[in-house]
């Protein structure tokens, strides 16, 4: 009795994972940030606003008050033995104001290519969302994971990881948009 549970166990876990086995096939996985991020528009889209006078001006400010902040560290490190206590009180506030200068002037670099990000997002989504539904009929795909709600998968593996397909479907639709 016991020989033939084994056996009927043995059978049935075999019969059952062959289905599993074989709807691995159907299983992708895209990284939907990655493609917003990635296409020929993003690329663009970010090149014209690192290029854009706002953007210089924070860019370059920022860096004016990096170069003051490592003056400041570098004369703290040099004379700081023969420097009176009010001296080094006067640098080190000096460096913490430039250091929260920096810090914000980030933050708002930052916040512009956030505000970039959701505009392509929001103008990108339709040909996305077009685009990863046709591949998903074509690719005959069951399930298609977003990469943020896994923890692995092999990126490497394009039978799994349509991304890199999906960007360069979406450039495409994008160019036939243009033409029209």
């Amino acid at each position: 009795m016991k020989k033939i549970y084994i056996f009927l166990t043995l059978l049935l876990t075999s019969l059952f994972s062959i289905p599993s086995l074989a709807s691995m096939e159907e299983i992708a996985v895209i990284d939907y940030r990655t493609v917003f991020l990635s296409t020929d528009m993003a690329r663009e889209t970010f090149e014209d606003l690192r290029e854009s006078k706002e953007f210089k001006k924070l860019a370059e400010e920022g860096q004016i008050k990096q170069q003051e902040l490592i003056s400041i560290s570098e004369e703290l490190k040099k004379d700081g033995k023969t420097m009176s206590d009010e001296d080094k009180a006067d640098k080190g506030k000096a460096a913490q104001t430039l250091y929260q200068d920096i810090q914000y002037t980030n933050q708002k670099l930052q916040a512009l290519e956030a505000e970039i990000l959701k505009k392509l997002e929001i103008d990108q989504t339709p040909n996305v969302q077009k685009v990863v539904n046709e591949l998903v009929k074509a690719k005959k795909i069951s399930l298609l994971f977003n990469s943020g709600a896994l923890l692995a998968f092999d990126v490497n593996n394009p039978a799994i990881n349509v991304t890199p397909e999906v960007i360069d479907l979406v450039n495409k639709a994008n160019k036939a948009n243009e033409g029209k």
